[in-house]
Protein backbone atom coordinates (compact mmCIF):
# COMPACT_ATOMS: atom_id res chain seq x y z
CA UNK A 1 0.00 0.00 0.00
CA UNK A 2 0.89 3.56 -1.20
CA UNK A 3 2.78 5.43 1.98
CA UNK A 4 0.42 8.26 1.60
CA UNK A 5 -2.72 6.25 1.65
CA UNK A 6 -1.33 4.53 5.17
CA UNK A 7 -0.73 7.95 6.51
CA UNK A 8 -4.47 9.20 5.43
CA UNK A 9 -6.13 6.04 6.86
CA UNK A 10 -4.41 6.20 9.80
CA UNK A 11 -5.12 9.87 10.22
CA UNK A 12 -8.85 9.12 9.69
CA UNK A 13 -8.28 6.55 12.28
CA UNK A 14 -6.50 8.76 14.89
CA UNK A 15 -9.06 12.19 14.20
CA UNK A 16 -11.39 9.29 15.46
CA UNK A 17 -9.98 7.90 18.57
CA UNK A 18 -9.85 11.72 19.05
CA UNK A 19 -13.25 11.91 18.22
CA UNK A 20 -14.18 9.32 20.66
CA UNK A 21 -12.12 10.05 23.81
CA UNK A 22 -13.26 13.55 24.01
CA UNK A 23 -17.09 12.33 23.78
CA UNK A 24 -16.33 10.45 26.70
CA UNK A 25 -16.06 12.77 29.01
CA UNK A 26 -16.87 14.00 32.29
CA UNK A 27 -19.12 17.68 32.36
CA UNK A 28 -18.45 19.87 34.16
CA UNK A 29 -20.20 22.85 34.85
CA UNK A 30 -20.50 25.74 32.43
CA UNK A 31 -21.03 22.90 29.71
CA UNK A 32 -17.21 22.07 29.94
CA UNK A 33 -16.10 18.69 30.32
CA UNK A 34 -12.88 16.97 31.43
CA UNK A 35 -11.62 14.03 28.81
CA UNK A 36 -8.20 12.08 27.86
CA UNK A 37 -8.85 13.08 23.78
CA UNK A 38 -5.30 15.04 23.76
CA UNK A 39 -3.40 11.36 25.04
CA UNK A 40 -4.33 10.44 21.04
CA UNK A 41 -3.17 13.49 19.99
CA UNK A 42 0.32 12.84 21.52
CA UNK A 43 0.58 9.62 19.96
CA UNK A 44 -0.27 10.53 16.84
CA UNK A 45 2.04 13.14 16.68
CA UNK A 46 4.80 10.61 17.36
CA UNK A 47 3.29 7.61 14.98
CA UNK A 48 1.89 10.02 12.12
CA UNK A 49 4.43 13.30 12.25
CA UNK A 50 2.76 16.58 10.28
CA UNK A 51 -0.72 14.46 9.75
CA UNK A 52 -1.62 14.51 13.45
CA UNK A 53 -2.15 17.80 12.56
CA UNK A 54 -5.31 16.97 10.96
CA UNK A 55 -6.16 14.19 12.86
CA UNK A 56 -6.09 16.83 16.29
CA UNK A 57 -8.10 19.72 14.22
CA UNK A 58 -10.64 17.48 12.47
CA UNK A 59 -11.32 15.13 15.89
CA UNK A 60 -11.61 17.75 18.35
CA UNK A 61 -13.64 20.66 16.36
CA UNK A 62 -16.14 17.54 15.72
CA UNK A 63 -16.35 16.29 19.18
CA UNK A 64 -17.44 19.92 20.03
CA UNK A 65 -19.83 20.30 17.26
CA UNK A 66 -21.09 17.01 18.40
CA UNK A 67 -20.94 17.77 22.32
CA UNK A 68 -23.74 20.59 21.81
CA UNK A 69 -20.23 23.27 22.26
CA UNK A 70 -19.93 24.45 18.88
CA UNK A 71 -18.96 27.65 20.00
CA UNK A 72 -15.59 25.95 20.72
CA UNK A 73 -14.92 23.93 17.82
CA UNK A 74 -12.71 26.85 15.99
CA UNK A 75 -10.84 27.41 19.21
CA UNK A 76 -10.61 23.53 19.94
CA UNK A 77 -8.96 22.63 16.57
CA UNK A 78 -6.50 25.57 17.01
CA UNK A 79 -5.47 24.58 20.50
CA UNK A 80 -5.29 20.99 19.62
CA UNK A 81 -3.28 22.02 16.64
CA UNK A 82 -0.37 23.71 18.76
CA UNK A 83 -0.45 21.03 21.46
CA UNK A 84 0.69 18.72 18.64
CA UNK A 85 3.68 20.50 17.36
CA UNK A 86 5.70 19.00 20.61
CA UNK A 87 5.24 15.77 19.52
CA UNK A 88 5.59 16.67 15.95
CA UNK A 89 8.81 17.82 16.98
CA UNK A 90 9.62 14.67 18.09
CA UNK A 91 8.64 12.44 14.95
CA UNK A 92 10.96 9.71 13.98
CA UNK A 93 13.53 10.90 16.48
CA UNK A 94 13.45 7.84 18.40
CA UNK A 95 12.45 4.08 18.96
CA UNK A 96 10.16 4.68 21.77
CA UNK A 97 7.04 6.71 22.61
CA UNK A 98 7.88 6.99 26.11
CA UNK A 99 11.19 8.48 26.91
CA UNK A 100 11.80 11.66 28.92
CA UNK A 101 11.13 14.11 26.32
CA UNK A 102 7.83 12.53 25.61
CA UNK A 103 6.99 13.04 29.32
CA UNK A 104 8.19 16.87 28.86
CA UNK A 105 5.99 17.19 25.80
CA UNK A 106 2.96 16.22 28.01
CA UNK A 107 3.87 19.36 30.19
CA UNK A 108 4.22 21.61 27.68
CA UNK A 109 0.95 20.64 25.59
CA UNK A 110 -0.94 20.68 29.48
CA UNK A 111 0.40 24.22 29.58
CA UNK A 112 -0.66 25.01 25.95
CA UNK A 113 -4.44 23.44 26.72
CA UNK A 114 -4.73 25.49 29.79
CA UNK A 115 -3.28 28.81 28.19
CA UNK A 116 -5.29 28.37 24.86
CA UNK A 117 -8.71 27.25 26.58
CA UNK A 118 -8.10 30.12 28.63
CA UNK A 119 -8.04 32.89 25.61
CA UNK A 120 -10.74 31.56 24.17
CA UNK A 121 -12.51 31.90 27.41
CA UNK A 122 -11.52 35.43 27.19
CA UNK A 123 -12.72 36.10 23.68
CA UNK A 124 -15.96 33.97 24.04
CA UNK A 125 -17.18 35.02 27.41
CA UNK A 126 -14.78 37.59 28.93
CA UNK A 127 -15.97 36.91 32.39
CA UNK A 128 -15.12 33.83 34.69
CA UNK A 129 -12.27 32.45 32.34
CA UNK A 130 -9.97 31.77 34.72
CA UNK A 131 -12.45 28.82 36.24
CA UNK A 132 -12.33 26.74 33.73
CA UNK A 133 -8.21 26.61 34.41
CA UNK A 134 -8.41 23.79 36.85
CA UNK A 135 -10.71 21.67 34.85
CA UNK A 136 -7.93 22.34 31.95
CA UNK A 137 -5.18 21.70 34.40
CA UNK A 138 -7.03 18.32 35.27
CA UNK A 139 -7.66 17.15 31.84
CA UNK A 140 -4.27 17.83 30.74
CA UNK A 141 -2.64 15.82 33.83
CA UNK A 142 -5.46 12.47 32.88
CA UNK A 143 -4.21 12.71 29.25
CA UNK A 144 -0.45 12.93 30.05
CA UNK A 145 -1.20 9.87 32.56
CA UNK A 146 -2.93 8.06 29.75
CA UNK A 147 -0.38 8.80 27.25
CA UNK A 148 2.48 7.39 29.87
CA UNK A 149 0.63 4.18 30.39
CA UNK A 150 -0.86 3.88 27.22
CA UNK A 151 3.11 4.93 25.37
CA UNK A 152 4.63 2.30 27.93
CA UNK A 153 2.79 -0.58 27.27
CA UNK A 154 3.01 0.04 23.01
CA UNK A 155 6.39 0.33 24.01
CA UNK A 156 6.61 -3.12 25.78
CA UNK A 157 4.57 -4.88 23.53
CA UNK A 158 6.67 -3.72 20.32
CA UNK A 159 3.76 -2.42 18.98
CA UNK A 160 5.16 1.53 18.86
CA UNK A 161 7.96 0.12 16.71
CA UNK A 162 5.76 -2.23 14.21
CA UNK A 163 3.58 0.62 13.65
CA UNK A 164 6.22 3.15 13.08
CA UNK A 165 7.89 0.36 10.63
CA UNK A 166 4.72 -0.35 8.49
CA UNK A 167 3.51 3.65 8.63
CA UNK A 168 7.59 4.93 7.22
CA UNK A 169 7.64 1.35 4.68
Amino acid sequence: MNKTVKKISFTALFAAMVFGLTMLHIPIGAGGYIHVGDAMIYLSGLLLGPWAFLAASIGAAFSDLASGVATYAIPSAIIKFLIAIPFVALYNKSNKLLTVWTALCTILSGAITVGGYYVADLVLYREGAIADIPANAIQAVGSAVVFIVLALALDKAGIYKRLKGYLNG
